[in-house]
């Protein structure tokens, strides 16, 4: 037997799904979670069956993609359909009910949270509710599995008759398209022509209308009608099956006057944060980062390499397996903690419902700029690791804002580029924290200004309202936040160790072998594969300032990871990777050695480490979730903000170069006015005519004046 589960977003379908069939699925406060419909298995009575999961959708009107993938496998399935709803929230969450009793599909209505009913003050008489809507209907709480077992049963039906039909002139609608109506099979007409009333675009297309069929549709301006009637007919029969207090709005809590304060709101969540990234980057997370890369080292790799050097002395088999092999090991032991403790909060903030309030909160600023509300977590998750922030993307419904959010969030820096900050500003600029603030302020504000011209340009949001339904507090499930943080471990590790392996042996052949294929043995690199691309690749990057080929080869190695930068320039300055930092930033001043900076470049390298293309783990997940086509484009725009963003400070600061803070100012002061004269400019030469002289072949008959 088959069955499709369907409903609202957020109602608890994977929760349902879970308790079903064992999954470990990831259950959000938001549609956008079951990014495609899902197939599964399950037993029951000794039978198997087959139950599909699909994307949370308010109306059988899609407005969303996730919506647009549930309704065409609704209109195209014969199946038995389970309709889980909210029970707290009947009011919103039978318009759909009633839009698949109005198609004529086998139904059974399931009011999940029943738990929740008697603490809500709310009574529903299930019996009443059945006979209003001729269907089965059943109280449920998803987190039982016996009650979600009792539900399957042969008691699907649909004997649902729409009084508020009767309101709308259907004759006159299926006279227009009388000859068009054998299009679609498996919906009752009456249905199809109230859907056409809707201006619903699907049926449009499905039934080949002519524009002249379409206007005659739309001229009779029936669409918010349709949509009241739906509304009074639940109204009327809640009036009649439901008893709640009044003044109770669900989800709303008395905690709320403080989390949406519009002054408290930014505080609240920038504490959070705070918190957060603390835990994760400076105390918990390096902790156990140092704990587990200690005894891997300890206990897994010191005993290896000791092995292998009993086996054999060959430089060449021992720098394999310790740059090329165990490296790998090692980096990825270093990236498990964060990983584990940001999706741990991640999940805490979910489950509590602090998450869709802060979307709530952001969505007026972000959608300004062509971004969701909930854009704002994956940006600043982007400031622990670009990866993980990709990975909190999916749950933005709309597309095109997803690949915004996901493309921009690599220009958020993240904390593996703490120790290039730690060396370089350490350096050159006294451990000044004000520029580690500057660099943290540029990304936020490079992504916020790419996002504006990107709406404006190739990836412009569908322009819909926000539709944010507030989940109540509830105290998280520890036993769901550990599934969740399991199965998205194993997924990270399962996509990205394959990739960091490849590439980590890559940039160790090209680092360790001539070109002509000969192993280095005496760790003189000037004549490996790596520095003859750098020395290839030096011209593009001289005008930012960088003098030496060792430079882009250290870029191009931080492509793998932005941890092994440092590394890096310590074995092309053959400084011991073991010895102290400041042996490092001694020979980065030294003009003899491969790596060397002036304030200046320093500076500007700085700056390109922040903006150019993030680590192939990060590039990893963007295949995966926006598609190789869009991640070649990130890669192509990210090098391309880098170097002209590089290249505008590389010059500035040499313009400014022994100036004091006064002139500086001054030089600042006159780019801006130049800037403002090309503007008024240019806003001049759109204006009309000062005076038409009314030209024969001109159709303005008089002055403009």
């Amino acid at each position: 037997m088959k069955y499709v589960l369907c409903g609202n977003p957020n109602v608890g379908k994977t929760t349902f799904l879970n308790s079903l069939t064992g999954l470990n699925e990831h259950v959000g406060n938001w549609h956008g979670v079951t990014v495609d419909f899902k197939e599964k298995e399950f037993v029951l009575n000794g039978q198997t069956h087959i139950i599909t999961d699909l994307p949370g959708l308010y109306s059988l009107t899609s407005f969303t993609y996730e919506e647009s993938v549930a309704r065409d496998y609704f209109y195209q399935g014969n199946e038995n359909f389970i309709n889980l709803i909210d029970s707290n929230n009947l009011v919103r969450n039978l318009y759909l009910t009633l839009q698949l009793l109005e198609s004529g599909k086998r139904v059974k209505l399931c009011l999940n949270f029943a738990n929740e009913l008697k603490k809500n003050h709310i009574e529903i008489d299930q019996k009443l509710l059945s006979k209003c809507l001729k269907t089965s209907v059943c109280l449920i709480n998803c987190q039982n599995k016996n009650e979600v077992n009792q539900i399957f049963d042969d008691n699907f039906k649909n004997d649902f008759d729409c009084p508020y039909y009767r309101d709308l002139p259907l004759q006159k609608v299926k006279l227009i398209v009388k000859n068009n109506l054998n299009g679609i099979s498996g919906l009752k007409e009456d249905f199809i022509l109230v859907k056409l009333l809707e201006q619903d675009e699907y049926f449009f297309e499905q039934l080949n209308l002519n524009n002249q069929q379409i206007k005659q549709i739309k001229d009779l301006n029936l669409k918010e009608k349709v949509i009241s009637l739906r509304y009074d007919y639940i109204d009327k029969i809640l009036s009649k099956c439901l008893k709640k207090d009044a003044n109770k709005v669900y989800g709303y809590s008395k905690l709320d006057k403080v989390i949406l304060n519009r002054f408290w709101a930014l505080p609240i969540f920038l504490g959070i944060i705070f918190l957060i990234f603390f835990i994760t980057f400076s105390s918990v997370g390096p902790i156990l980062s140092d704990f587990i890369t200690g005894l891997l080292e300890k206990f897994l790799i010191s005993p290896l390499m000791f092995l292998l050097g009993k086996i054999t002395n060959s430089s060449f088999i021992l720098s394999f397996f310790e740059k090329g092999v165990f490296s790998v090991f090692i980096t990825l032991a270093s990236f498990l903690p964060q990983i584990v403790l940001l999706f741990f909060f991640l999940s805490l903030l979910e489950d509590t419902g602090y998450l869709s309030r802060l979307a709530f909160t952001f969505e007026d600023i972000f959608s300004k700029i062509g971004l969701s509300g909930r854009a704002i977590f994956t940006l600043l998750m982007g400031f622990g690791c670009n990866a993980t922030a990709v990975l909190s993307s999916r749950t933005l419904e709309d597309k095109n804002s997803k690949i915004k959010t996901v493309m921009l969030s690599g220009f958020m820096s993240c904390s593996a580029k703490i120790p290039i900050y730690s060396v370089i500003i350490g350096t050159f600029f006294n451990n000044n924290i004000l520029i580690i603030f500057f660099l943290y302020l540029l990304g936020v504000l490079v992504s916020l200004l790419l996002s504006i011209i990107l709406e404006k340009s190739i990836l412009k949001s569908k322009e819909e309202s926000f539709i944010m339904e507030m989940p109540a507090y509830r105290i998280p499930n520890i036993k769901r936040i550990y599934k969740v943080i399991h199965s998205n471990i194993k997924e990270f590790l399962i996509r990205v160790s394959s990739v960091l392996f490849t590439f980590s042996i890559i940039i160790w052949f090209l680092q360790n072998w001539t070109t002509n294929f000969k192993f280095i043995t005496d760790n003189n690199y000037e004549n490996s594969i790596l520095n003859c691309i750098g020395n290839f690749l030096l011209p593009i990057f001289k005008p930012l300032g960088f003098a030496s080929s060792g430079v882009v080869c250290v870029l191009i190695c931080g492509i793998i990871a932005k941890e092994i930068i440092v590394s890096t320039m310590a074995i092309i300055n053959r400084v011991s990777i073991n010895s102290s930092t400041n042996s490092l930033s001694q020979s980065i001043l030294n003009p003899a050695s491969a790596i060397c900076f002036n304030p200046i470049s320093a500076f500007s390298f700085l700056v390109f480490s922040l903006l150019y293309v993030p680590c192939i783990t990060t590039l990893a997940v963007y295949k995966k979730e926006i598609g190789v086509k869009w991640t070649l484009f990130a890669i192509v725009l990210q090098l391309a903000v880098a170097y002209l963003i590089t290249f505008i400070f590389n010059k500035m600061l040499i313009l400014f170069s022994g100036l004091n803070f006064l002139s500086i100012f001054l030089s600042l002061l006159i780019f801006v006015l130049i800037i403002v004269a090309f503007n008024a400019l240019i806003k001049l030469l759109k204006k009309p005519k000062i005076c038409c002289f009314t030209c024969n072949n001109c159709s303005r008959k008089s002055c403009s004046i």
